[in-house]
């Protein structure tokens, strides 16, 4: 499973983004080192450039978290794909942001819920204390937030937003506001590769929160897949409430 459904975490209390770093290290697997060699010359300081091995450790154990825990091969494939572009190319980096989110569940929520009703509002100043007042909300239901300390969750607050904003989510230093990202084909494919792979079909698939990660209503999702379908990726129809969506058949494949 590519999705993190696991209670909410604090691991992104720190780093970041990493999209240098995780360049780097898309960069040495495209070269053809093994997985096992690309973290032990990452570890050594050959292609993380961290300071000390625990903080090149803590990038490498964020990096595989998000991208390789899961084992999925054709996941790292379009990763490699799309490195070609260039490692500050929006395919790029709107995958990394997909699957920063995705694998995060508590940044994934915040996004689709309080930042997506923040959009559709048109209240596009977004601040820690958003963050801070979700965690509120949310330690009735999830114990474990609610043991968390004020430092750390304005810490959390501060390295979510922060990285939102080097994905391209969120714009400004000091005060953010929401910023519609660019959804390339190729990550609209991605993600639509995920979701027949998490068994969703038809509406299912076309009505997936996820989409909300770059701020798309139900027409634009329609116009994407209708742009996969143009393309000859994908085959889509929509009528009214009805949809025909085709995809390649090894797309229900987990792996």
């Amino acid at each position: 499973m590519i999705r993190d459904l696991s209670p909410y975490s604090s691991r992104n209390t720190s780093k970041g983004a990493l999209i240098e770093e995780t360049g780097q290290i898309i960069a040495a697997l495209s070269s053809g080192l093994p997985l096992e060699e690309v973290r032990k010359r990452a570890l050594e300081g050959n292609i993380l450039k961290q300071r000390t091995r625990i903080s090149r450790k803590r990038v490498w154990d964020l990096i595989h978290y998000r991208l390789f825990t899961h084992k999925t091969s054709w996941v790292l494939e379009d990763l490699k794909k799309t490195y070609l572009n260039g490692r500050h190319s929006s395919d790029f980096i709107t995958l990394l942001y997909l699957h920063y989110c995705l694998r995060d569940r508590l940044t994934f929520d915040f996004v689709t819920k309080i930042i997506w009703q923040s959009w559709n509002q048109r209240e596009l100043d977004i601040s820690r204390n958003d963050i801070l007042a979700f965690l509120d909300i949310l330690s009735g239901a999830q114990p474990q937030v609610a043991r968390w300390t004020l430092s750390s969750r304005r810490k959390l607050a501060g390295s979510i937003l922060t990285a939102l904003r080097d994905f391209g989510l969120l714009k400004g230093s000091q005060k953010k506001k929401i910023h519609k990202p660019h959804l390339p084909l190729s990550t609209a494919e991605h993600l639509l590769h995920i979701l027949m792979s998490e068994g969703l079909r038809g509406n299912e698939a076309v009505d997936d929160p996820s989409w909300r990660l770059f701020l798309l209503s139900a027409d634009e999702v329609s116009n994407v897949l209708s742009q996969l379908s143009q393309a000859k990726l994908i085959r889509f129809e929509r009528s009214g409430h009805s949809v025909a969506l085709d995809t390649p058949a090894n797309w229900s494949s987990p792996s």
